[in-house]
């Protein structure tokens, strides 16, 4: 496993993950930190309809 990172992002939601991966997909070493468990919700899934 590397253990050296061109970018570390703390938080895997929206802004992480888009994040992260713009970042690597031009090249760079990056970790993600997400403290929950995965499978989560979808962007919007938990949502209410009458919200």
């Amino acid at each position: 496993m590397t253990q050296e990172y061109d970018l570390i992002v703390v938080g895997g939601g929206p802004a992480g993950s888009t994040a992260a991966t713009a970042v690597a997909l031009r090249g760079h070493r990056v970790l993600l930190l997400e403290r929950e468990t995965f499978p989560r919700y979808q962007i919007g899934e938990s949502l209410l309809p009458a919200t």
